[in-house]
This record gives structure tokens, C-alpha cells and sequence, in this order.
């Protein structure tokens, strides 16, 4: 669980919050210049030492330090691993060669970086970037996931199709193809106070919850919060914070789905709530990913500080 000079506690108003995401939470120039270099330098190291069959044809950047939603101290990173269209076609060609393709990258990469690990889709490893000038270093964790290069000018619609009939192993190794959308979603439009809100919910719910899964599912619903209040350029974040906190609080109320953006009712699913659906996969709901049950009793106990009792549960 990471931990800060200041503590969360200290907040008492919206002055307060505002200084505390910028201090202990935002990412500044230097690190996002530094992560970008390190992130490039895997990025060609993979390309030049991983030949033959299995050398990607693209690495491509996702996770959050990509969607602009990373919090300071330790990021993830998402590198997915696009192979060559001509070697892989189709997603059961890359399903049956998988552990061969896993058992590959962590060979060439073992001595280069740290923790590696292979896992059932994918390669895990971490580095270190630093700051040149403050000597600030910051961990990046990084999985590595290869898939399938569907292209820039795929018809989704098509993909879906595929994946409707797939059976449910077939269907989770269209995800990591389908991330360049996913990125495309989050960052679409979003306005600076909303990623401020998204970092220090994130930041809020990794110290609230040990060994915390993954955030995407709160970025989604802040969102989706967001736009239907109107999607504001300009709202005080503890008024939207209060929003995000009661709705979390009561997690089998939560219903989010984004029908039209990249799919539509054609390919929509019956869920049991609390649901989150991915915006570009309507097989994937991510809120089935969360421990609610503790999230929801930090919402609770967050929810009983005063400047939270005297906000007003909207984007405004």
C-alpha cells in the first residue's frame, strides 16, 4: 500500500484537496518525461532483441500512464505486444501459441529488467525511472501482453461478432487488442479537473485497500458520473468526490454500460449489479474485478468527514 509524507486526513476543505492532488498525487513534467523515455527504451529493446515470428510488429502504450490518469510514486503500464499480421491472423492462432510466445519474451527479457514473471496472458515485470536533477525515482510496473494486430481501420462490429461466439478463454484474448479504443475512450474529451478527480479516487481507494485491484473499473464510473451531470469543464472536486463516494458506497445500485460508444444493443449482455462494462467490450465487466464489500465500507467511513457532510453530491 503506498504511503504518504501528508495523510488523506489532513484534507479539510476543497482548497485543501486541490493541494494535496497536486503535491502528493499529480505527476509533473519530469516524471511524465522520464516515464515516456523509459517506456520507449522497452519499447526498442523489445523490437531489436525479439526476432522470427514472435517480434511485434507494434508496442503499444496503455494502462495509466497512457490514458493520463497515473498517479505519483508507482504506475502501471500496459504494453501491448501487437505481433505481425501476417505470422497472426486470428486470436485462437495466437491462443494456441500463447505459452511459447510468453516462455519467449521472459527469456529475452529476464536479464534486463526486474520481478519478472509470466502469468496466464501475460508478462510482468517492473523498472525504475528516475528523475535526472531531483534523483526522484519512481517504480513502473509493466505487463506485457501480445495480441492480435486487428489494425487501425477495423470494423469493430466484427470483432464483437467473433467474440459473441468464442468460448469465454477465446473471448479475454481479444482484450488486449482492443486497448488502442479503450485508451481512445478514457482520454477522449476529458477534462483536467476530471483527471484530478480520477487520480485521487484511485490514489484513495490503493490506500484504503490492501493489495488493491485494478482501477479501471473507477474510472469508468467517474466517468459515467461525470457526463450525467453534464460533463462540466469546470466543478468543485469535493462536491464531485461526494457524488463518486455515495455511489461507491452503495455498490449493488451500480449500473454503468457505454451502449453506442463502440458497440451497440446488438451486442449488449444481462448483468447482476454491481456492473461496469468496458466501453469498448460488452463481454467484460469490470466490476466484477473489485472487492466491493471493502470499498464500499471505505466509501462509508470517507463519506462521515465534515467537509464531506457540507459538499453537495454533484458535479457543480
Amino acid at each position: 500500500m503506498a504511503m504518504a509524507n501528508v495523510s488523506i486526513n489532513s484534507i479539510r476543505n476543497e482548497r485543501d484537496l486541490e493541494i494535496f492532488i497536486r503535491e502528493h498525487i499529480q505527476t509533473d513534467d519530469a516524471y511524465r518525461t522520464v516515464c515516456k523515455r523509459v517506456i520507449k527504451s522497452i519499447s526498442e529493446f523489445l523490437k531489436h532483441n525479439i526476432q522470427g515470428k514472435y517480434r511485434p510488429e507494434e508496442v503499444l502504450k496503455t494502462g495509466s500512464t497512457a490514458k493520463g490518469t497515473a498517479i505519483k510514486g508507482k504506475s502501471d503500464v500496459d504494453l501491448v505486444f501487437l505481433l505481425s499480421r501476417s505470422r497472426y491472423q486470428s486470436v485462437d492462432h495466437l491462443n494456441n501459441d500463447l505459452k511459447e510466445i510468453l516462455a519467449h519474451i521472459k527469456g529475452v527479457i529476464i536479464g534486463k529488467y526486474q520481478n519478472v514473471q509470466v502469468h496466464q496472458r501475460a508478462v510482468s515485470f517492473e523498472t525504475v525511472c528516475r528523475e535526472s536533477g531531483t534523483g526522484h525515482s519512481h517504480v513502473i510496473s509493466v505487463d506485457l501482453l501480445p495480441a492480435v494486430n486487428f489494425g487501425d481501420l477495423v470494423n469493430l462490429r466484427s470483432i464483437h461478432t467473433q467474440m459473441r461466439i468464442a468460448s469465454e478463454e477465446v473471448r479475454n484474448m481479444y482484450t488486449p487488442s482492443l486497448t488502442k479504443w479503450q485508451r481512445e475512450f478514457v482520454k477522449r474529451d476529458r477534462t483536467e479537473q476530471l483527471k484530478k478527480l480520477i487520480r485521487f479516487v484511485k490514489y484513495w481507494k490503493n490506500e484504503s485497500i490492501q493489495n488493491s485491484t485494478s482501477s479501471f473499473a473507477i474510472e469508468l464510473l467517474v466517468i459515467r458520473l461525470w457526463s450525467q451531470d453534464g460533463s462540466p469543464v469546470h466543478f468543485k472536486l469535493t462536491n464531485a468526490l461526494k457524488k463518486v463516494m455515495e455511489t461507491i458506497a452503495v455498490p449493488n445500485h451500480i449500473r454503468v454500460e457505454f451502449v453506442g460508444e463502440f458497440y451497440n444493443r446488438e451486442f449488449q449482455k444481462s448483468y447482476a449489479a454491481p456492473y461496469i462494462i468496458d466501453p469498448v467490450n460488452p463481454y467484460s465487466n469490470e466490476a466484477a474485478k473489485c472487492r466491493w464489500n471493502e470499498i464500499s465500507h471505505a466509501a462509508n467511513t470517507f463519506l462521515q468527514k465534515p467537509w464531506m457532510i457540507s459538499a453537495i453530491s454533484k458535479f457543480v
